[in-house]
């Protein structure tokens, strides 16, 4: 089988990957300030990125900004990248 297009279909898995991993960078900054996740566009990227998070079953960490520390997109976060660093080593060998 040619390389090219696995090279190809792993680099677009790595690419999505790291747009995961930006949105849910962007859910963890607005959920930690309370007044960003109170705001409509905040309630937007937490609706949108709640699907993403794996449960790891860890609670919260309340902040003094009127929010949360959700250690669960933390270590999803982790995952994600884990994986994406994973993809990019099985590229180049591909």
């Amino acid at each position: 089988m040619n390389s090219r297009p696995v090279r190809l279909l792993i680099t677009i898995a790595m690419d999505v990957l790291v747009v995961v991993a930006i949105a849910l960078t962007a859910r963890m900054c607005v959920v930690f300030f309370g007044q960003l996740a109170a705001q409509d566009w905040g309630k937007t990227i937490i609706a949108l990125t709640k699907p993403m998070v794996i449960q790891f079953g860890v609670s919260a960490i309340k902040t003094p900004y009127g929010g949360r520390f959700e250690v669960t997109t933390a270590l999803t976060i982790a995952v994600v990248l884990l994986v994406e660093w994973v993809l990019s080593g099985i590229r180049e060998r591909a």
